[in-house]
């Protein structure tokens, strides 16, 4: 019986531990991302980043656009129609009565020699509208990094207070019993039990709320990744611990300032969009220079009523009607033979060779008056460089607020992340002397509880203490131009 047992244990066994190490694959193999790499994901799959590239793409076309208006415009024309009744032959250019079917097909060219500047300065515009828009582009990548960065922080948080709550699980699963041990050893009252009882309840109840904090920040970080829900991401856990070589009260302002306008995209995109405001009234201004195009032209049609006179076919001979002529003042009717001629139609292409003709010239056009719109238009463009200038200072003045706000807060992180620990370890310390007098007897079971709690308390503002003073120095470096990493 025993040998069967074996066998079938090992017939059961065999399929599970199989099942389980083919499970196992795919989680070995999955790839753990790091941060740099839920950043890169992002920033390549999110809908608000991929908007923006695409509008640098957009002004880029303008560029070039704006660059292809140097180059000539070669255009081609064909008409092709039919008249009735009285109409003008639209190859002999005389009055006729009859239906004509005609065709007439031209080429066209044109070279701008002198517009005013309006082709220089709308090129320089364009140029710094692509600018801008690259600056939008690289912006919204930044915010979107530090997104991720501290979505990514909040699930590492998350875990570590999982872990937490799991010891504390422990600890109280385990005070259950030692309570039971000493009311059945007569060294405890009973009443110890219903409060140890409430303590396992509470910590397993903190322990599902920390599994469920878990899964909202793991959803959070999925949904700036644009992944599914249901996706399987493994992330890296480094020890995040606070950098001891970082004194955010050595920062100046003026000194993180200066970095961030040259590294802060926002503002450069400001000054770049003040920069095309400026051209713009310049390209308003060459509205009141006169233009020079240099135009060229060929050009040939066709009609089906167009007769070959030079070449006639004689298809009679008719006598004319007679004439007068006084011979020796007699009076002698004068008549001759005259021959009747046909005219043959040209065929289409021997029209279209025939009627080719070419033209080129100059085409010069000096504005005078129109209706005060380039008046208008340069008071405009002169609006819009005061808008771009207020944009300008407004962003300057942000990002200066900003930096500040982030060094205050990067002070007030280190100061309260010094305090915290201070707190834990009295509070450790207070634990330690409250567990000596429990084990002695010369304290009860809630006075340890509370003792304990206050510890296990102390411990996790710690651990908030201490990521959010490294997400506030994150911040600090995003200012200052450095690469988010852990």
């Amino acid at each position: 019986m025993k040998r069967v047992s074996h066998q079938i244990v090992a017939q059961y066994l065999l399929p599970a531990w199989a099942l389980l190490l083919w499970n196992a694959v795919p989680l070995v193999s999955q790839e753990v991302w790091s941060l740099e790499q839920c950043i890169r994901h992002a920033q390549e799959a999110n809908l608000l980043v991929r908007q923006a590239q695409t509008n640098a793409r957009v002004a880029l076309l303008s560029e070039r656009q704006a660059k292809a208006g140097r180059l000539p415009s070669i255009n081609a024309n064909s008409t092709l129609g039919k008249q009735f009744g009285r109409t003008i032959d639209p190859a002999t250019n005389q009055f006729v009565t009859s239906n004509i079917t005609f065709n007439s097909i031209g080429l066209t060219a044109g070279l701008p020699l002198f517009a005013g500047g309006q082709i220089n300065q709308g090129i320089r515009q364009a140029q710094w509208n692509a600018q801008a828009a690259r600056a939008d582009a690289e912006q919204t990548a930044n915010n979107l990094a530090l997104q991720v960065a501290q979505a990514y922080l909040n699930v590492l948080l998350a875990e570590e207070q999982r872990e937490i709550a799991r010891r504390r699980v422990e600890q109280a699963r385990f005070q259950l019993e030692t309570t039971t041990k000493l009311i059945e050893a007569g060294s405890a009252p009973a009443a110890d039990r219903f409060n140890a009882q409430a303590q396992l309840a509470r910590e397993e109840q903190l322990a599902v709320q920390a599994q469920n904090n878990i899964e909202l920040a793991m959803l959070a970080l999925k949904q700036l990744l644009q992944l599914e829900p249901d996706y399987n991401l493994r992330i890296e856990r480094p020890r995040i611990e606070a950098p001891a070589d970082t004194a955010p009260e050595i920062l100046s302002l003026p000194e993180v300032y200066a970095i961030a306008q040259e590294t802060q995209p926002g503002v450069k995109a400001a000054h770049f969009r003040l920069k095309s405001a400026e051209t713009g009234v310049t390209l308003a201004k060459s509205a009141y220079y006169p233009t020079v195009t240099l135009f060229a032209s060929l050009n040939t049609n066709y009609s089906s009523q167009f007769l070959d006179f030079g070449n006639p076919r004689i298809i009679g001979t008719v006598l004319s009607p007679p004439v007068i002529v006084r011979i020796n003042e007699v009076d002698v009717p004068v008549q001759q033979y005259v021959n009747i001629l046909e005219f043959p139609r040209l065929s289409y292409f021997e029209q279209i060779e025939q009627n080719f003709g070419q033209g080129f010239g100059l085409q010069i056009n000096v504005p005078i008056y129109q209706n005060g719109r380039n008046r208008l238009s340069v008071e405009r463009a002169r609006l819009n460089v005061i808008n771009a200038q207020l944009q300008e200072n407004q962003a300057q003045q942000q990002l200066k607020n900003d930096i500040q706000t982030a060094i205050a807060n990067a002070r007030a992180g280190r100061l309260q992340l010094e305090a915290a620990q201070k707190t834990y370890e009295f509070m450790q310390a207070a634990f330690a002397n409250t567990e000596r007098r429990y084990q002695l007897g010369a304290a009860n079971l809630l006075e340890f509880t509370t003792a304990r709690n206050n510890r296990d308390n102390a411990e996790n503002d710690l651990l908030i203490a201490r990521y959010d003073y490294v997400f506030r120095l994150k911040i600090l470096d995003f200012y200052m131009g450095k690469e988010i990493r852990l």
